[in-house]
């Protein structure tokens, strides 16, 4: 190992005789490819940190989009889960329920009640907002069940459109 450093030095010191030597003539090309950099310059560690960034950068924003589309997707899947039990309360009662909350407790007009329909933790959307029951719904149909989206107000575009299940 001593020998090793011995001839690193030895060279070293040639090449730096030679660049002295030779002022008339220097070999900048010698003189610098035999003296090695030591560790990585800024530049090369911005650069570095630069990529790192970007793509941490794609990254994020393709799992919160994938989220986004999952919270969608989920939401839909709700609003046809709290129909359908929609439709058993009105096969149970002969009346549809007035308020979402109508099928977790029994309402004080209900005959036949065999509820609870749903547990109180399935009566939120994904973004935690409660899911509306309209009595009439929209479009001629008897009701409609809405989660508001993303944006938790009525309307709202993209991923925050309304999730009504008579789409």
């Amino acid at each position: 190992m001593e020998k090793s450093m011995e001839y690193r030095l030895r060279d070293k010191a040639r090449l730096l005789a030679l660049c002295l030597l030779d002022a008339q003539r220097l070999r900048p090309r010698a003189c610098r490819t035999g003296i090695r950099q030591q560790g990585f310059s800024l530049i090369e560690m911005l650069l570095v940190l630069g990529i790192i960034a970007f793509i941490a950068t794609m990254l994020a924003t393709n799992i919160f989009g994938n989220q986004q589309r999952a919270n969608v997707r989920a939401a839909q899947a709700a609003v046809r889960k709290v129909a359908t039990n929609v439709d058993q309360f009105y096969l149970d009662t002969g009346s549809l329920p007035s308020k979402i909350e109508d099928l977790v407790t029994r309402p004080a007009n209900a005959a036949n009640w065999s509820g609870p329909y749903m547990n109180e933790s399935q009566l939120k959307d994904p973004w935690g907002t409660p899911f509306v029951i309209k009595v009439p719904g929209e479009g001629g149909h008897p009701y409609s069940v809405i989660s508001l989206g993303s944006d938790k107000a009525p309307g709202g575009k993209d991923n925050a459109a309304d999730i009504d299940n008579n789409q």
